[in-house]
């Protein structure tokens, strides 16, 4: 009999010492040896982030007629435009510029020889650009500023841009833009004009009227060649007083459209 129960207090004191720690220690142990498992992907993960809904860097937005207001980028191309009675070939967009002083008085206001254009290239060798600055001689500046009217008549006290005074006098506004051909044209270019003007295309002089009048359509008549791509038209147009406008289009020989011909500015 004792013999017996000295096996069975062996026995359990041999179970006893096979569990050393406590049910939370064990509870630990499983903690711990799930963590090392993780381990890898753990650092796999901080090693090569995923953020799915991180924002992608955005991309350049697509303008296929150039970025509006981007300086020195044109505009276009845009088609000839018609009037009300369907008359064709207007230009209605347009680079301007001004307004510069047209001192002086009727027969003899001085800016129609005055050329403001002198440092940038002068009247016949200027490049005009969207956004570009120009000095007068009181250090005055200017830009080129993109305008597109609602009408074919470019009625200057209603360019927003020039920011002009109603009626205001004695002033002058250069205007700009690239005629674009897809192949080499005789065209007409057909202008009227409140008041004088001069115009050169491709850094030729054109026509030139040093007049005081009221606009009519079609007041002068000029036959150029158009080149294959794009050609520089530059118009400077005059104000002694009352209104100030012009118009221009561009024709045949009938006063028709012209195809292939579209406009940038």
């Amino acid at each position: 009999m004792i013999v017996v129960l000295c096996l069975a207090v062996l026995g359990a004191f041999i179970t006893g010492c096979k569990c050393p720690f406590k049910k939370g220690d064990k509870a630990k142990s499983e903690t711990k040896a799930t963590a090392e498992k993780a381990k890898p992907e753990v650092k796999a993960a901080a090693e090569h982030p995923e953020h799915p809904k991180a924002a992608e860097k955005p991309k350049a937005a697509e303008h296929p007629k150039a970025a509006a207001g981007a300086k020195g980028a044109t505009m276009g191309p845009y088609a000839l435009a018609k009037n009300w009675m369907d008359e064709v070939g207007f230009v209605d967009h347009w680079l301007v510029l001004g307004p510069f002083p047209n001192p002086g008085e009727r027969p003899d206001n001085a800016g129609y020889n005055i050329d403001y254009l002198k440092n940038y290239g002068g009247e016949t060798g200027c490049e005009p650009a969207s956004g570009m600055e120009v000095k007068d001689a009181n250090g005055n500046v200017m830009k080129w500023q993109q305008y597109a009217s609602s009408t074919p008549e470019i009625n200057f006290f209603s360019v927003e841009v020039l920011k002009l005074e109603p009626s205001q006098e004695d002033i002058l506004v250069y205007n700009a833009c690239w005629l674009e051909a897809d192949a080499d044209k005789e065209v007409e270019l057909r202008i009227g004009s409140d008041d004088g003007y001069k115009m050169w295309l491709n850094g030729k002089l054109v026509g030139e009227q040093n007049v005081y009048r009221s606009m009519e359509m079609d007041s002068e008549t000029y036959k150029v060649k158009l080149n294959k791509g794009k050609n520089l038209l530059l118009l400077k147009v005059c104000q002694d007083w009352g209104e100030y406008q012009f118009q221009l289009r561009v024709v045949n020989a009938e006063g028709k459209e012209v195809p292939g011909v579209k406009v940038w500015n």
